[in-house]
């Protein structure tokens, strides 16, 4: 979030779009969404590295700002604090006021309580039988692909065997024929 330094932001825009409070000790993302600490510690640095928002992973920010201690946009805390204090203070109690309840604009959350979740184990459910019915095609095709080689390897076999057959039929006719011959070269010999 950024503001003009003249600008009083109204309640709503100093509105944490997780907690829907009051932010405290804003963090704000390199993408520009802004949150509260603690709900930056909850949803970005110990679930996913990634603005809740956007989805940009914040990894090597994250780490860079944290070991150097420069997560909270001060400048925009400090105007938090002057211009909301009243709220910042109920906050930090755990309290929360019911003119904050009210002038707050309720902004669209990514998700329901475990709609996430139902998403996560619905595409989890939807990559299994991708990869089952991927598997099983491919134990398909394999399968078909052994059977045609067989098939082509039997077909194979059956033609070097008509092949050998028509081989020794023409041995056993040639030997017949100089069998034939021999026996008239013989009778001729002996006559």
């Amino acid at each position: 979030m950024a503001l003009p330094k003249d600008a009083i932001p109204s309640l709503s825009e100093c509105q944490c779009g997780i907690c829907m409070e009051i932010l405290v000790e804003p963090v704000t993302l390199p993408c520009n969404h802004t949150l509260c600490k603690p709900c930056f510690q909850s949803t970005v640095e110990k679930a996913s590295l990634c603005c809740p928002f956007c989805r940009r992973r914040v990894s090597s920010w994250t780490r860079y700002h944290t070991r150097r201690n420069s997560l909270v946009n001060v400048e925009l805390w400090k105007i938090i604090q002057k211009h909301y204090p009243r709220e910042c203070k109920l906050r930090a109690s755990g309290q929360e006021s019911e003119e904050v309840a009210d002038d707050y604009q309720p902004v669209r959350l990514l998700s329901k309580p475990g709609e996430l979740r139902r998403e996560y184990e619905e595409e989890i459910s939807k990559v299994a039988a991708e990869r089952r019915a991927s598997e099983e095609g491919e134990n398909k095709a394999s399968e078909e692909y052994i059977q045609r080689l067989l098939a082509e390897e039997e077909e194979e076999e059956k033609r070097q065997a008509e092949k050998r057959r028509r081989a020794m039929e023409e041995q056993l006719k040639s030997d017949e024929e100089l069998a034939i011959k021999l026996s008239i070269d013989i009778n001729n010999f002996c006559e």
